[in-house]
This record gives structure tokens, sequence and C-alpha cells, in this order.
């Protein structure tokens, strides 16, 4: 696994066979500090609670504005160690080894045509869309720049790009920086069998000139560096930490201490992108968005993937104290769980008492330790969060968070389904079926409280499920269905929810919305529509027979079987039956009665069983 190495200058993280692109945590200094930001601090720019001081003792779910992951890296494994590559087809790439990448796409041109950024446009209305136009890549040259191979399907990886929106200002100008990121390998000499992941984000930012200074701060700008420690070579992410340091927050970083600063998006914004691709991304799709809508298709061996959205507003909880100032059970947490499950500010320090002990708990936004974290830290953070921070992406799950799905979601071709929340945890993978109920089910959790404590928190959740792993799932894909959506609270009460259903180009979608926290489940239920039925009739004085009727209410009477009819107590002076055969209507009203039918012996079925139903005949 990765060896983190955290400290004030900059951040390197150790990455060994397993591909884990994880970024380490920073200090980061008051808002008072910081010469960026306005009295108003918008929630894109309030920094972690966390400092490297002795005896702290933090905690923080921040999936939304957390540190940067967006560098494209080509690295492969050798008898020396873990190497950089500069290209897929050249060494030390291009040996048995075999490599693992990340690919930030760059848009399309001329000269590239597949695995690039078709084109990123804002949505007015259904129909109405306007381009965005692509301004410059940033930063200008990608500091781990690679060359792919167009015949093993593999990106080249280049650095995320700002494309500016004219029509849809922020606060901050008119730019947003779009990456978009294609991660694989190749294996047993095949770069095209393993599965690939597929990310994609667009960010509301604004140019700022730092003071970052290589001298002071060991690195402007975030990169993938070769480290050789007792003759193994190992490769680490080396992340710029000026800003957290600084008190305010990079999307990422360019040429001479630029950063590309995170803002806000403006109100009523919604974004689609469409993505040129020569693989398909397989799995499920797990979306920071609200109303989703995806179109993936494959013509003439190049994948297209279109995704439209709003982007959410997510809460972040970002706290801690000094040892003595946070509640016992949490005190128990740490002594339970430091050194082996804890991060530090201070490195060497876990093994200390805990008054001189810098511990910082961060566990992921699907993780079970997220969920009993968050209830344990509950009362002190007065159930509120501590910022809210607008977000846009998208991206498939891991392998490891698809081990548990539903089979019939695992074991489908491409892209199955899409889950999107503005919940600060979600369940690991997609939804989860249960049988007993037949009902899609998902587990959230947030702050119950906006940042002012008073405001109830409302989440947002949509799942678009493919018709085809919908008929798996339930047994049929009738797009005349109907669906329950429900929302139980921690104690298994119903609360009040806003739902729909709606089904366009073999593709189901749910929505609720209006929900609270603190981890309600999400409970969706397809329901079969019951077939037109009519009540048989039968005039006063007329007769009809019983197996008519019996056939009308899916009751068969086959040749030779037994045929019993008993007519209800209520209905005697309705109707009678001759010979348990024949039905002869005496009244006005209801004829109810039980139609039992036992079918004949055969050689295969010596002792066939009895079927019976009840039945109503309108008499009029």
């Amino acid at each position: 696994m990765a060896t983190c190495h955290a400290g004030s200058r900059h951040r390197v993280i150790y990455v060994k066979k397993v591909f884990a692109l994880i970024v380490a945590l920073a200090t980061i200094g008051l808002l008072s500090a910081n010469p960026v930001l306005s009295a108003e601090v918008e929630d894109e720019q309030i920094p972690t609670a966390f400092n490297s001081a002795a005896g702290f003792h933090g905690f923080e779910l921040d999936e939304v504005s957390g540190l940067r992951n967006n560098v494209s890296v080509l690295m492969t494994e050798t008898s020396a160690g873990t190497r950089l590559c500069t290209s897929a087809t050249a060494a030390p790439c291009d040996g048995e080894g075999g490599y693992n990448f990340k690919a930030v796409l760059g848009p399309c041109t001329q000269a590239v045509t597949v695995d690039c950024i078709e084109s990123v446009t804002t949505v007015s209305s259904p129909g109405v869309s306007t381009a965005g136009v692509f301004k410059e890549y940033f930063p200008a040259s990608a500091p781990n720049a690679f060359t792919g191979s167009p015949s093993e399907g593999v990106p080249s990886g280049k650095s995320p790009s700002l494309w500016t929106f004219a029509n849809l200002p922020h606060a901050f100008g008119s730019d947003y920086q779009v990456t978009v990121e294609v991660t694989g390998m190749k294996k047993n000499g095949d770069a095209l069998k393993p599965l690939r992941s597929f990310f994609a984000n667009i960010t509301p930012v604004s140019m700022y000139q730092t003071t970052c200074d290589p001298q002071y701060n060991g690195t402007c700008i975030d990169d993938y560096v070769e480290e050789t420690t007792n003759g193994r070579t190992r490769v680490g992410f080396r992340g710029a930490a000026a800003d957290q340091d600084g008190g305010f927050r990079c999307h990422n970083w360019g040429e001479n201490a630029k950063c590309a600063l995170k803002h806000a998006f403006p109100p009523n914004a919604r974004f689609a992108i469409k993505v040129r691709l020569s693989t398909t991304p397989t799995g499920w799709l797990h979306g920071r968005m609200k109303d989703p809508k995806a179109n993936i298709t494959r013509t003439d061996n190049v994948t297209t993937v279109s995704i439209e959205a709003d982007p959410v507003k997510v809460p972040t909880v970002s706290t801690g104290a000094q040892w003595g100032l946070i509640p016992a059970p949490v005190q128990q947490w740490f002594t339970d769980n430091c050194p082996k499950s804890c991060g530090t500010r201070t490195p060497g320090s876990l093994s200390n008492p805990p008054a001189t002990r810098n511990a910082l708990s961060t566990p992921t936004a699907f993780s079970e330790a997220g969920f009993a974290q968050l209830q344990l830290w509950k009362d002190f953070i007065q159930d509120k969060a501590t910022s809210i921070p607008s977000v846009w992406n998208v991206r498939t799950l891991s392998y490891g968070e698809m081990v548990k799905a539903p089979k019939c979601i695992s074991d489908g071709s491409g892209v199955t389904g899409i889950v999107a929340t503005n919940a600060t945890l979600y369940a690991e993978g997609p939804p989860t079926f249960d049988t007993a109920t037949s009902s899609l089910n998902y587990k959230v959790a947030s702050p119950h409280f906006e940042k002012n404590g008073t405001t109830e928190f409302k989440g947002t959740y949509d799942l678009v499920l493919r018709s085809d792993i919908a008929k798996c799932l339930y047994g049929f894909d009738d797009a005349t269905s109907t669906s329950k959506v429900e929302v139980t609270a921690e104690n298994g009460s119903a609360q009040s929810v806003v739902s729909s259903m709606s089904v366009a180009d073999g593709w189901f979608k749910f929505a609720a919305s209006g929900f609270t926290f603190s981890a309600p489940t999400v409970k969706v239920t397809l329901i079969k529509p019951t077939p037109a039925f009519s009540v048989p009739t039968l005039k006063k004085g007329r007769t009809r027979s019983v197996a008519s009727v019996a056939k009308a209410y899916g009751l068969a009477v086959p040749s030779g079987a037994k045929v019993t009819v008993s007519v209800s107590v209520r209905s005697k002076k309705v109707c009678t039956v001759i010979n348990h055969r024949t039905i002869r209507a005496l009244a006005k009203g209801s004829c109810v009665m039980k139609v039992s039918v036992k079918p004949k012996a055969t050689a295969k079925i010596k002792k066939p069983k009895t079927q019976s139903k009840t039945v109503t005949v309108k008499i009029s």
C-alpha cells in the first residue's frame, strides 16, 4: 500500500504495484491570512480544520473539495522498482512487466479524433444548448505527459483543459476547468482486456498568481516523481501544499506558481459533456450530480459517452480539537485505531501519547467506517455541515466497489446504471437488491443541518437503470410499469419524499428528493402493470358456462377436469349453478362463486393439484 510523507512544504505519496492514486493532507492557515477571499467566503474555498499541532485530533469527510488528483501518469514495475514512462511503446514501459496509466484527455482536433473531448455545453432548457470554447491547457505542459498506444487503445496523457462559457459566468469569471480521465493497465501483454475506469469533472475556476516559491514550499505544481531508497525506485505523487498552507483551495496548479481557484456554480447551471473513446467504460457510474441523463453508443470502433446533469451541493465535515476537548467515545476510537488507521500531519507522532500525538481520521465517502465515524462525531459537530461546496462529476465504480453488486449488474456488459446523490456518504457499490421486497436499496448519510445549524439539509437521489438490467432484477421491463420510491429513516420510519419515474431510450430513471438525514435508506421498487380486466357479465334469465368465467380470471378448465362450484351465501338469490357447469342469472347484482378445478390424472402427473379461485359475475 501507499506510504504517506506529509509536510508543510509539499506532499509525496508513493505508488507500488497497486495503482492507488491517493492524495495526502496538508495544513491550512487562517482565512484572515488569505488575500484571495472576500469577507463572505465561498464554500468551495473554506479550508480544512486540520493542523499539525501536538495533541490535535481531527476528523474530515470531504470527497468534494479535497485535494487534487488530475495529473496524467504512466508507470511500470521493473526489477529495480517502479519507474515513470514517457511512452507506452518505449522503455521501460515496453517490457514484459506491462504498465499502469491514467490519461487526462484533451479536446478533439483534426489530428486527434478519438480518446478526446468532443464537446462541453451548457443546457438552458430541453434541446437548447450552448457550446463552450476551449481556451487552453492548464498547466500548458503536463508535468508527466506521455504518448499512448493507438493500437492498444491507450490514450496519450495531457493536462486538464480550460473552457470558456460566456453565456454562463460564475462570480469570478466565465472559465471552467474540464477534467476527463481514462485509467487502465497493460497486463499479460494485453492493454485492451483489463477493465478501464472513466472520470469526468467540471469546475468553475479563476486564475490566481500565488506567492508559492519552490525554495520554501518544495513544489508549486502537482506531479509524479521517482525517488530511490535503499536501491529501490518508487514513484510518488508530489502535490503542492502552498494553497492549504495559505488558506485557499486550488483545483490544480500551473506553471509559474499559478493556481486555478475553485468556485461555486452559478444558479440554474446544467452541463453536458460528450467524449469519444477507443474503449467502452464498464460497470456502474457514480455521480455527484442531479437529474443525470446518459447515452453511450459504439459505432465504427468508437464509443461516444454523453452525460448531462445539474451540479449539486454536497455537505463536508472538517473538525478537530486538542485531546482533552474531544468526547470520550472519540478518544476511545483514536486509542483503539492509532496508528494503524490514523493519518497525521506530524510524521512519527502517531505512536506518541495522546497529548503529543497528531492524529487524523479521514475515511472514504463509501466506507462503513465513514458512516460509523459520522455517528461518533455527530454531537461534537452539532450534527451540522462545515461547508456545502458545489460539484459536477461522474466516475465508474472500482472493481473493489463492485464485488458485492447483484449478478444482474456485475455480469452486465458496458455501463449498466448510474446512481447520483448529494449525500456526504453513500453505500459502497451500486444499490443492493432486496429479494424479499424486490427493491433496490441505497444507504446515504450527511449531517442533519446546514452550516447555520438550523436549516435541514435536503437530500437528492437519482437512479438510472438500463432496461435489460431492470428485467434481470425484476423479471420485466414494461415501459408502462409504475414505481414506488421510499425513504426510511434510521429508526425504520417512513420519510416524506418527492419521487418520480420515467422511461426513455431503454433506460428507467427514478428520482427522490426532499428527504432529510442523518442516515436514511432509499428504496426503489418497480411494479409490474396490472393487465386490464373486465368483470364477466350476464343478463337476468340467461346462462353462461363456468369455464368461460374461470378463464376470464386466469383459471383454465382442461378437458376431463373435475369442476366444483360453490356460490356464496349472499349470492344465492342472484345466481345458481347447474351441475357445476352452467351459471344461471336469477336477479340483478353480483354473483360471487368459488371455482375449484382438479385436472385429470395422467401417467406423468398421477396426483394433479386442485386450483381454486373466487370469481364474480355481474348480472344486469
